[in-house]
């Protein structure tokens, strides 16, 4: 029994141990963060865009996203919420140059994360280079360590064009861009 109970005490304060590394490296690790990632599709500008602006038919295509739902518009601009198994977040399109640039804003930072995803496209020889750029913020440590550490911060944006190339039928490997 005493083996057990050191055993027991031993793993406890391990896990404390790391639990608070994790937490100090979180909180040394800077707010606000930029990542880029960039893929070449094959199919031309008008269709990546034709896809990428059709917020209501993303469902289709995208892993993450189990549903969406179009919001007011906030200072004239769409908000549409987008719904996954682990939540829901809204996005506001503060900017809508097609087929060049769509910019989504994270509508509420209250959960301790915003910023914006800039997808900027263009041409490159038949097909299109799809370049999504993250300026964002973390606010709580241990979220910070998670998503710098653990998931990196160019994970979401590595599925995401991974689902944009099976949409169109291809099997795709983003590259970092920054």
């Amino acid at each position: 029994m005493k083996q057990f109970i050191r055993t027991l005490t031993f793993f406890v304060a391990a896990i404390v141990v790391l639990v608070g590394i994790a937490g100090i490296a979180g909180w040394a690790s800077p707010r606000r963060h930029h990542a880029s990632t960039t893929v070449t599709l094959q199919a031309p500008p008008d269709s990546v865009w034709a896809v990428l602006a059709d917020m209501q038919g993303s469902p289709a295509w995208r892993h993450d996203v189990t549903g969406v739902k179009r919001l007011a518009d906030r200072d004239g601009h769409p908000v549409w919420e987008q719904q996954a198994k682990d939540g829901a977040w809204a996005v506001v399109l503060t900017t809508i140059e097609p087929p060049v640039k769509l910019v989504a804003t994270v509508a509420d930072t209250t959960q301790g994360f915003g910023g914006t995803w800039t997808y900027s496209l263009a041409p490159e020889g038949r097909g299109t280079r799809v370049t999504i750029a993250e300026d964002g913020f973390v606010d709580p440590p241990m979220f910070r360590f998670l998503a710098r550490y653990v998931f990196g911060l160019h994970a979401a944006q590595r599925a995401y064009l991974r689902d944009l190339g099976r949409r169109f039928g291809e099997k795709v490997e983003p590259l970092r861009a920054d």
